[in-house]
């Protein structure tokens, strides 16, 4: 099996094993999978990227760049995916912008015993609605109502203009309450009893109305309009949803009923990744009305992704329908049997979107890579057509010029239009070509032409002082072969663009003239101006790229006079280039102003890459992650460091490398470089770094080789979590050094022969990481605890207490359940969280809390639980100054032990 096989057989196992274990795919790096396999990282980046390129994998760009296989590739276990998969697994963009808002509502739905009445917010066409359909469906699939249960939909838009009506219409109407009602009427709220009732435009609905609605929320009561005497009973979930500002739109005692409140994002705060779902969504719904095939160039898809969608989701579903249904009408007069959706279908407000392409290209450049991409009825996917083959290059831009000119397309956007076409070829010609196969391109291009592209090459390189890439070797040979092959059958060239490109690139175009003269002289032909313009797009493929392409920063900071100043002069002087920042820490200078100092420097020299600092020994350690903290500057620090290491990192940010490149560079110089804590140091900082102890009574030595046996064990991949080693000179020491690092960090578990005292640290003996079962169970209780600080957010938005203190407590609270043996799954455990802070919430206000019946039986039975739960949940009570009641905490018990 060829090397890339087997590379997308190991992706394709990683993928589908994290699927199957935690129901989502972040992606693995080049670096993991270098390691899986023992295969050197760069031939692992080439293969993957390639991979990307066929459309075999999928690229997420981020630091470190991540891929991942398709969807439809995974290997799902059988029997797990009705388990693993729910209602909010297919919205797009449940991982990214919506990742939030869909963990609160399943949060709402989850909420017992009834969930929690919700308050959808976002711009018009943001998919409200929909999202409401979505925890509909969620709650019937994890059975909270049954799967016939009812989703009634109203929008109070509809009867704004007569409140009266729109009272009646939720509500129902008593006989005789007005005139002309001549019968007892229901209301939705009846339809909707043991389901959920979803009122859109919920701000249209008046005081009156927004009134009746409190004694359902409160107790699960109404009246109908007019009737002052009969109360009905009803068990629904109420899911409300508006544009409007909530303090001014709806009445304060309404809002404060209820408790979850989500914000849906506008299309323009979106990824461009999910827009690109979106639209490839939204064809494939046509595709399916049509009953045909439709295929959408590249510059008609560039300016959806791109255009200003005032009105959103909606609005970008509508103008797809618009341009579907304009390339239909002309193939049914063309009498053509395919549709593809051209730029002079697009509406001119779209169309617009093609003038940000320069500033969004590198993003826009991820997803459309084709010509046109085409949807298919049978298959209901994508594929790529036939790309335009070189010789019909010149042809085919006339003819779509033509084309354009014909429907009324102004100059203007035409230019834009045919400027935007010539790049996508040479970028698209110089992707697909092998570099790595010199004797396949002698079969096709005459040698005197690849000799003379060469030797023009080597020449630009001089006077540009620029490298190019073997693929403009052979990218423009088999162009200037194209280009002989057109002039000696006597056919036309012609470049629309030439003017534009002369002003652009005025010293590319001069160089390029050389070629032009050389070609001319070899083969006894006239070439014309116009070619001189296409040879110069070759030269100008990279400029932009390489010209504005920043470089991470490097700084060298060390204890003492001239250490660091002195090492990057070295490194700076052996490059020619000054580019790496000395900083001397004093012996006496106080870590805080160190800390101070560097923050400035970073911020400075940061353009957008990130900063490596390289350090020696002590505070500076820790820098790197405080320094985040204040600045969101991407840094990595690596101590310890020597010359060659300055050295190394200097010249590869030279080379405009990423951080993660330099940074692994840098560690593999050295395999002895680790990140031990630094026992002598203390400062006051606000970061919560989330971190694994690994400590051995046999030394930090011990406890260093422990690291990668957990990382490999417990699947350690992120780099939010740092694995930090202590060695155990004796317990009180221990316990002590582990209390200094908890101040500092969010300390997820550890891994230890020794049990630290400290009750509220999830323990791991390191016996257990060697117990396939136990692994399994620790991995579980990980990943809740990460789900732990996940809810931060969602509690500090919807709950009015201290999120960061409340959830410091439950995640001790927690862990003091799982060290008794007790388990609790992810929609429980969310509940929980909910629940607790919610009752936290109503004693700090002084809100009267109404409790259902709870048997004395049920305390008599339970008491050693009972009073288990009350220790461990005392530090929270004394935190935030509440006394618990009885009955509530026969809740909180029933939840964890019963539900």
């Amino acid at each position: 099996m060829r090397r890339i096989d087997n590379i997308y057989k190991v992706l394709r196992d990683l993928c589908s094993k994290e699927y199957n274990e935690r129901r989502c795919i972040n992606g693995f790096s080049a670096t993991e999978i270098s390691l899986t396999m023992n295969i050197q990282r760069t031939n692992v980046s080439s293969d993957l990227n390639k991979l990307y390129r066929d459309g075999k994998i999928e690229k997420i760009v981020k630091k470190p760049v991540l891929y991942k296989i398709k969807d439809e590739d995974i290997q799902i276990e059988q029997g797990t995916e009705k388990v693993l998969k729910d209602a909010f697994d297919n919205i797009i963009g449940t991982s990214f912008s919506l990742k939030n808002a869909s963990q609160q509502a399943r949060a709402a739905i989850i909420y017992p015993p009834n969930g929690l009445h919700t308050l959808l917010l976002g711009e018009t066409g943001t998919g409200k609605s929909m999202f409401a359909e979505v925890m509909y469906k969620y709650a019937k699939e994890i059975g909270k109502i049954k799967a016939n249960a009812p989703f009634i939909s109203f929008n109070c838009a509809d009867y704004a203009n007569n409140p009266q009506l729109l009272v009646s219409h939720i509500f129902g109407v008593k006989k005789g309450a007005y005139t002309g009602a001549s019968r007892d009427t229901i209301g939705l709220v009846e339809k909707a009893n043991e389901g959920i009732l979803f009122l859109d435009e919920v701000h249209r609905l008046p005081s009156e109305g927004q009134e009746m609605l409190f004694s359902i929320i409160d107790k699960g009561i109404y009246r109908r309009l007019g009737d002052s005497e009969e109360e009905y009973k009803v068990k629904l979930l109420i899911i409300c949803a508006t544009t409007e500002n909530v303090e001014s739109a709806l009445l304060k005692t309404f809002t404060r009923r209820i408790p979850m409140i989500i914000r849906l994002p506008a299309l323009k705060d979106r990824t461009i990744e999910e827009r690109y779902e979106l639209i490839k969504n939204f064809l494939k719904i046509e595709v399916s009305c049509i009953k045909q095939s439709i295929g959408i160039t590249a510059n008609a898809l560039k300016a959806f992704l791109l255009y200003n969608c005032s009105n959103n989701i909606g609005q970008l579903k509508s103008d797809i329908k618009l341009s579907c249904s304009k390339a239909f009408l002309e193939n049914m007069m063309k009498r053509d049997k395919n549709i593809c959706i051209h730029s002079q279908y697009l509406p001119q407000y779209v169309l617009s979107g093609l003038f940000k392409y320069k500033e969004k290209r590198n993003e826009i450049d991820r997803f459309v890579n084709q010509d046109v991409i085409k949807f298919c009825l049978d298959e209901n996917n994508v594929r790529e057509e036939e790309d335009i083959k070189i010789v019909d290059f010149y042809g085919a831009l006339e003819e779509k010029r033509k084309l354009l000119e014909s429907n009324g397309i102004s100059e203007k956007d035409i230019k834009l239009i045919m400027s935007l076409d010539i790049d996508t070829y040479f970028k698209k010609y110089i992707l697909n070509i092998d570099k790595d196969n010199l004797e396949e391109l002698y079969k096709v291009v005459d040698r005197k032409i690849v000799d003379l592209v060469s030797e023009f090459l080597n020449k630009a390189s001089e006077k540009l002082l620029m490298q190019f890439d073997s693929k403009i070797l052979y990218g423009l040979s088999m162009h200037v072969a194209s280009t002989v092959e057109r002039i000696l059958k006597g056919k036309e060239i012609k470049n629309h663009q030439l003017e534009d490109i002369k002003k652009m690139h005025p010293r590319e175009y001069e160089i390029s003239y050389d070629l032009k003269e050389k070609v001319e002289s070899t083969f006894h032909i006239r070439i014309p101006e116009d070619e001189v313009g296409f040879i110069t797009m070759f030269l100008c493929i990279d400029k932009e790229n390489y010209e504005n392409e920043s470089s991470v920063g490097i700084i060298v900071a060390m204890h003492g006079e001239y250490t660091a100043s002195s090492m990057a002069d070295v490194a700076n002087r052996l490059l020619g280039e000054k580019y790496a920042i000395g900083y001397d820490m004093p012996l006496d200078q106080k870590p805080e102003s160190a800390l101070e100092n560097l923050t400035e420097i970073v911020k400075e020299i940061d353009k957008g890459r990130g900063v490596l600092l390289l350090v020696d020994m002590g505070s500076l350690v820790l820098f790197g992650d405080m320094i985040y903290e204040k600045t969101k500057v991407p840094v990595k620090t690596i101590e310890m460091v020597s010359t060659p290491i300055v050295l190394e990192a200097t010249r590869k940010a030279t080379l405009k490398a990423s951080l993660e490149e330099i940074y692994d560079c840098c560690i593999n110089l050295n395999p002895h470089i680790v990140r031990i804590y630094a026992d002598n140091f203390s400062i006051n900082s606000t970061l919560k770094k989330k971190v694994i102890i690994t400590a051995c009574i046999t030394g930090q030595g011990t406890a260093i080789k422990l690291k990668p046996i957990v990382e490999e064990k417990l699947e350690i991949t992120s780099n939010d979590i740092d694995i930090l080693n202590i060695d155990i000179v004796n317990k009180k020491k221990f316990n002590h050094n582990i209390q200094k690092i908890k101040a500092e960090k969010d300390i997820l578990a550890v891994v230890s022969a020794v049990k630290p005292d400290d009750e509220s640290l999830l323990y791991i003996s390191t016996s257990d990481i060697f117990d396939k079962k136990k692994v399994e169970l620790l991995k579980s209780r990980l990943s809740l605890i990460e789900e732990i600080y996940d809810m931060r957010e969602v509690i500090g938005e919807n709950v009015n207490i201290d999120s960061y203190k409340y959830i410091e407590c439950f995640r001790s609270f927690y862990i003091r359940l799982v060290n008794n043996k007790v388990e609790l799954n992810s929609s429980a455990l969310i509940g929980l969280i909910l629940h607790i802070a919610c009752v936290i919430e109503r004693m700090l206000s002084g809100e009267k809390i109404i409790y259902r019946k709870y048997s004395e039986k049920m305390l008599d039975e339970n008491k050693d639980k009972y009073n288990f739960v009350r220790e461990i949940l005392k530090p929270m009570e004394e935190a935030f100054n509440i006394e618990i009641s009885v009955k509530e905490y026969l809740i909180i018990l029933e939840t964890i032990y019963f539900l």
